[in-house]
């Protein structure tokens, strides 16, 4: 499948106000450096594993970054820890986010580690497990929504009836210099890098990454993935303004959803820093979740598994020296997992 390049700005709304962090002026290396610094307490620096099998595959070394041994098993930890632990005093507001469930998951933690009241809004297709595992943490789950734009509307509302700061799941430089963290770490575990595979939902983590890593290394290659349906920020970007997407269930259910009409940040960023935005299919997601599990056992929901999803999909790619896959978490059911790696065996 060939990558759709972008090469013309988009110019976004300006910030804007509410029950919100306080809006740095600018995200540039210097505050993903801060985030590392600032993060380390509460985030570990993830590993990242040469692929034996993958890099037989497809001619060139293919490392997986693997984000879901964060201690919330979700990269989403580096940009809720970073936003929250900027706050002047979270103690005394709590914090409250909206997520379709690594990022909320994240908030708990963090507000779990740092004694903070927490509430997470998740929308009704919010997986149970991921549910479950935001209750397992403490905070105050709110299941209310048929999508997740309901249920920011929700968090909204209780965010300005209750005082509370609201940390968004991707639109905010605070999160965005927390998820650019890992492109410094691939820069530094990866000899030889020449392209930063990156899953785009919302597009807080692949503005992060490719702004981090590009500062450093101009000659980088970024690469967004999506699914191929409901793939808000890839549609955004073609069109050139934040674009409706009807929200379906897909494997890859951590990148569905819409971006906000007043996004500010994610869009301009991922136009000016990716190189390319590509989709991937249903089947090709479910695929690389059992590739991954089979060859890497590896455990992947499919939002994790779009970056390897691509590399099988088209290893003709002219690839370079060296790919980074950023595989972000590992939030889905064993016993969903299992029913797959059944399910596609009896194929065979």
């Amino acid at each position: 499948m060939t990558p759709r390049f972008f090469t013309d700005a988009i110019m976004t709304d300006q910030p804007a106000t509410g029950a919100h962090p306080t809006m740095p002026t600018t995200v540039d290396l210097a505050a993903v450096e801060a985030a590392r610094e600032r993060i380390k307490s509460l985030c570990v620096v993830t590993p990242a594993r040469r692929s034996v099998d993958l890099s037989a595959e497809i001619g060139t070394d293919v490392w997986l970054k693997l984000e879901s041994m964060q201690p919330s098993r979700a990269f989403k930890l580096r940009g809720a820890a970073n936003a929250i632990l900027s706050l002047a005093d979270p103690q005394e507001t709590g914090v409250i986010t909206q997520s379709s469930g690594n990022h909320g998951r994240a908030v708990a933690y963090v507000a779990a580690q740092l004694g903070i009241p927490a509430v997470i809004c998740l929308s009704r297709r919010t997986p149970n497990e991921k549910v479950e595992a935001v209750r397992r943490l403490g905070a105050e789950v709110i299941v209310d929504g048929e999508d997740q734009m309901a249920a920011s509307a929700v968090a909204d509302r209780i965010a300005e009836e209750r005082g509370m700061v609201f940390i968004p799941p991707f639109d905010h430089p605070d999160v965005i210099a927390g998820q650019g963290t890992i492109g410094l770490e691939l820069i530094e575990q990866c000899p030889g890098l020449s392209t930063i595979v990156v899953p785009l939902s919302g597009g807080g983590l692949a503005s992060g990454v490719a702004m981090a890593a590009k500062s450093v290394r101009p000659d980088l290659r970024v690469i967004g993935v999506s699914q191929d349906h409901g793939a808000a920020m890839h549609d955004s970007i073609e069109s050139g303004h934040v674009v409706e997407v009807e929200e379906r269930p897909s494997w890859a259910d951590a990148l569905v959803g819409g971006l906000p009409t007043d996004n500010t940040w994610t869009l301009a960023m991922c136009q000016e820093w990716l190189d390319a935005v590509v989709l991937v299919s249903e089947d090709e997601i479910a695929d690389a979740m059992v590739y991954a599990f089979n060859t890497e056992h590896l455990v992947l929901e499919g939002g994790a598994a779009v970056g390897i999803s691509y590399l099988l999909s088209d290893p003709a790619e002219k690839w370079g020296s060296g790919v980074a896959v950023i595989c972000t978490g590992d939030n889905i059911a064993t016993s969903r997992l299992l029913e797959l790696v059944a399910e596609r065996r009896a194929r065979m």
